[in-house]
């Protein structure tokens, strides 16, 4: 019997010891938890003081478009307000409103709110990559390299212009929906072979909807299924299942994707068309994503301060395949893809950080007419380069993985004073944009925004200065010619044969986002008569050109706005019915109810009040067709109903 106590004595001990080497495990990571978590909260802090900018202001400025959100109407319209994409958004939105429920507002909470964020998606990366991990090595080795792994992803510099930039918020939420629901899935994984009724639930109510409220933070959120795929073709497939879950699940996981693809093909034509707004085509956009996502992936290894921000428009575009930056770049994005395939049985975390990383850019870096670069598109795609780095530990020798490991050490410090550095201007515009103008001297959109500080502060010469160069640089670009106009004017220096120049002008130019922007300042000076040359008739000859641009008149939000603001010049001018007439074209452009309601004011203003029914119906229509527009409109309906039945009598 001596010999049985003494083994029993013996296994105590050790599991005693087990335990508390674990316990000691646990502190040391919850040290490094808590560590990485301080450490990303001193980079981001001098971020916090930044103010609103660029898309910041017109998808948040609704918050005050009609007083403070103190209804359900006025907070579902704010959360469905967003055009940014089929879906709207309207969980981001809704987000905001937990900051700010009115404008302007101070940008201090919603900073903060993003950078709680970013740390929340810092933890899920932690318990999604230890999940990950945990299918190959001890527990303790998986919650150090997942360890590590979150601190290399949360202290990149790479990321700090989506946790700077308030409004992509919409990325950070679809990211953390998107890792929530991978964390199901990886639960549901584990118990399907044996708790199959379980597993599905994981997969169904859990993952289905994560992968929901992703979609509904931004479309990106629609891959969610596509990362699940990619960890099921490398590191789970050894993970065998029954034929008929197997074939389920590839099912469950197929259907978005398949959903997805018919999407695009059904509106292949609008996304084509898309591309007769932008100053590449199609084949132009794809050349270039080639080059880079090359440069996305040379950021990730060797980031850098220098070209950090929020200007990329002058990234250059590839001229075709056979362009030695795009030729070198799809050889080196076919080697890569080539390697993962090779490596996916033998060293499958490698295989997938590969996949991972043109997974997640493979929506935005499609045939969709969106930007060229945009660092913010990295946030969760990173995540795939930086597992297969970190799945290369334990494959090195002692000494090789003591030497690396004080490489890591320097790496992540050097992340740290990188991304601190990066988050600075953001908390300083001028600082900001001045970097912006230093890094990128040939960037429209950081000489814009100069040209618009000076003129928001009175210094029209200045701005003048600056929009002549713009000009000159950028000879097809319009909007700059329509601030020229509108500069010239003020200084007074505008001649009548340059209006005709202008407009000439713009019956050619190419199309961009900051025209509309110029229409209103157009109507304003011819009002205020702010020079001679420039009155009513040259404003209708500058809109009547855009009309007849091609390529403007069929952008439905250019050719609405711009028939709104000739109505306007009609109405002040004092052509009452024509200004109804252009009102009425605008609506048939881009229905919008304030168009029913600005001639409705203007007609009771006029004396009209007969004819204002006819338009009070016209906006009732339209509210009732629009459940949530009624709601929020239906006090400001009453009182113009108010109004005609008083000046018609037909309330007493």
């Amino acid at each position: 019997m001596a010999l049985p106590l003494q083994i029993a004595r013996w296994s105590l001990v050790q599991n005693s010891q087990s335990k508390s080497v674990y316990t000691g495990h646990l502190a040391g990571i919850a040290a490094g938890t808590v560590a990485t978590l301080l450490i990303t909260i001193v980079c981001y802090w001098p971020s916090l003081s930044g103010p609103f900018l660029f898309d910041d202001i017109p998808n948040l400025e609704l918050l005050g478009d009609r007083g403070e959100l103190n209804s359900t109407y006025k907070y579902l319209e704010f959360i469905t307000s967003a055009q940014s994409g089929p879906l709207g958004r309207p969980l981001s939105l809704a987000s905001f409103t937990l900051d700010g429920q009115t404008w302007p507002t101070d940008p201090r909470p919603f900073r903060i709110t993003n950078l709680v964020l970013h740390l929340v998606n810092g933890l899920l990366v932690f318990f999604l990559v230890r999940l990950l991990l945990l299918t190959v090595y001890q527990r303790e080795k998986a919650e150090k390299l997942a360890l590590l792994c979150a601190a290399l992803w949360l202290l990149h510099p790479l990321l700090v212009s989506t946790t700077a930039y308030v409004i992509q918020r919409m990325t950070q939420l679809s990211c953390l929906f998107t890792l929530a629901g991978l964390i199901c899935y990886m639960h549901a994984r584990k118990q399907l072979p044996e708790r199959p009724r379980r597993g599905w639930v994981w997969i169904i109510a859990g993952m289905g909807s994560c992968g929901a409220l992703a979609v509904l933070s931004k479309e990106n959120g629609i891959l969610l299924p596509l990362y699940a795929l990619l960890i099921e073709f490398t590191v789970l497939r050894t993970m065998q299942l029954s034929r008929r879950h197997t074939k389920a699940l590839l099912a469950a996981l197929c259907a978005p994707l398949l959903a997805l693809a018919a999407y695009l093909t059904l509106n292949w034509e609008s996304t084509v068309s898309g591309f007769e707004f932008r100053s590449f085509t199609l084949s132009e956009r794809l050349w270039t994503q080639a080059a880079v996502l090359v440069d996305y992936l040379r950021q990730t290894v060797a980031p850098q301060l220098s070209g950090l921000g929020i200007i990329h428009d002058d990234y250059p575009v590839s001229a075709g395949l056979f362009s030695p930056v795009t030729l070198l770049s799809i050889t080196v994005i076919a080697a890569l893809l080539f390697a993962a395939m090779r490596l996916r049985k033998r060293y499958p975390f490698i295989s997938l950080g590969i996949l991972w990383f043109f997974a997640g850019h493979s929506l935005e870096a499609g045939p969709i007419p969106l930007e060229l670069y945009f660092e913010h598109r990295n946030y969760l795609p990173l995540l795939g380069p930086l597992i297969a780095i970190v799945s290369l530990l334990p494959l090195l020798n002692q000494q090789l993985r003591r030497g690396l490991s004080l490489l890591l050490f320097l790496f992540i410090a050097m992340e740290s004073f990188l991304t601190w550095q990066a988050a600075i201007p953001w908390g300083n515009e001028n600082l900001l944009m001045q970097t912006a103008l230093a890094e990128h001297p040939d960037s429209l959109r950081a000489q814009q925004h100069q040209a618009n500080r000076h003129i928001l502060s009175g210094q029209y010469a200045q701005a003048l200065a600056i929009q002549d160069s713009v000009a000159a640089k950028f000879p097809e670009h319009a909007s700059s010619r329509m601030s020229i106009l509108n500069l010239r004017c003020i200084l007074g220096v505008l001649s009548t044969e340059e209006i005709g120049t202008t407009t000439r002008f713009l019956e050619q130019s190419r199309y961009d986002l900051q025209i509309i922007g110029f229409l209103a300042p157009l109507v304003s000076n011819a009002a205020a008569n702010t020079c001679g040359a420039f009155g009513f008739n040259e404003v209708q000859a500058v809109f009547d050109a855009l009309l007849r641009n091609p390529v403007m008149s069929r952008n439905v939000v250019l050719r609405g706005a711009t028939l709104y603001h000739k109505g306007i010049a009609y109405e002040r001018s004092g052509d009452l019915d024509e200004a109804l007439e252009q009102l009425n074209l605008s609506y048939a452009a881009k229905p919008e109810i304030d168009i029913r309601l600005l001639q409705i004011v203007w007609l009771l203003d006029s004396g009209k009040a007969n004819e204002a029914r006819h338009y009070l119906n016209l906006a009732r229509r339209h509210a009732q067709e629009r459940f949530i527009v009624g709601g929020v409109r239906e006090q400001d309906l009453n009182t113009l109903q108010q109004r005609i039945d008083q000046a018609t009598g037909a309330g007493h």
